[in-house]
């Protein structure tokens, strides 16, 4: 009777570690299922995701796909080829976007706001004279070397209509604010517009279109560019 007693409380003690066991494993899956659940939130996934890569942030990911928009166009800008150029794992992407198309609507976002959005917010910061303030400009969209990036937005909008859509609406943001930083130095009609459009035009593409041209605005005839753009000439 002892000796059966005894097997029987060895089998109870058996089973209780194993349920205990269980518990223990499905708590560990359940914190991981919820972990897991925490970092894909829409409010925390930036700054919980870049904890889990180590490495990579969304900004790093943006500015990895819009390098290949304007190397190869939007057919090449794929997360595989992402991942390994930014030498991480393809999982790492999953963290701060759901899919490539949540990808390619966060880069015409970012091109939108980095590229034209935050130059303008900063111009219109400063208290300084029309003048001075498209100089500014000009130093910051030059500083930037954003013109790749408008040549290759332009080339994928001859294939979206969503594309084109942005792009027009960023080359009006731009004129615009040109457009009323000329106007307080006293052009109007035709004459504003014209030069509102050149100063835009240019500056927006002339990177572009020369290209021996040293990057920055080191070697640019800026002074008689601007005396062009922005100042009356003497008849």
């Amino acid at each position: 009777m002892k000796l059966e007693r005894m097997d029987r409380l060895r089998d109870s003690d058996f089973v209780c570690e194993t349920k205990i066991t269980l518990l223990s494993l499905n708590c560990g899956i359940m914190n991981k299922s919820i972990s897991s659940t925490r970092h894909r939130s829409p409010v925390q996934k930036g700054s919980l995701g870049r904890r889990a890569t180590g490495r990579v942030s969304k900004r790093q990911w943006l500015e990895a796909a819009l390098a290949m928009l304007a190397a190869d166009g939007v057919g090449s800008v794929k997360i595989t080829a992402l991942a390994k150029a930014l030498n991480i794992s393809k999982s790492g992407f999953y963290w701060h976007f759901k899919d490539r198309e949540d990808l390619l609507e966060e880069m015409k976002a970012y091109w939108a706001d980095e590229f034209s959005k935050k130059i303008i917010s900063e111009i219109l910061k400063q208290k300084r004279s029309p003048e001075e303030n498209l100089l500014s400009t000009v130093e910051l969209v030059r500083n930037q070397q954003g013109s790749k990036f408008d040549l290759a937005f332009t080339a994928w909008a001859q294939s979206d209509p969503l594309v084109r859509e942005l792009v027009d609406k960023v080359r009006d943001m731009r004129i615009s604010f040109v457009r009323n930083l000329l106007a307080s130095t006293g052009y109007t009609g035709a004459d504003l517009e014209a030069r509102a459009r050149l100063f835009v035009v240019y500056f927006s593409w002339s990177e572009v279109m020369y290209r021996e041209k040293p990057a920055g605005l080191e070697g640019e005839p800026l002074d008689e560019i601007l005396n062009i753009l922005i100042r009356r000439t003497s008849s």
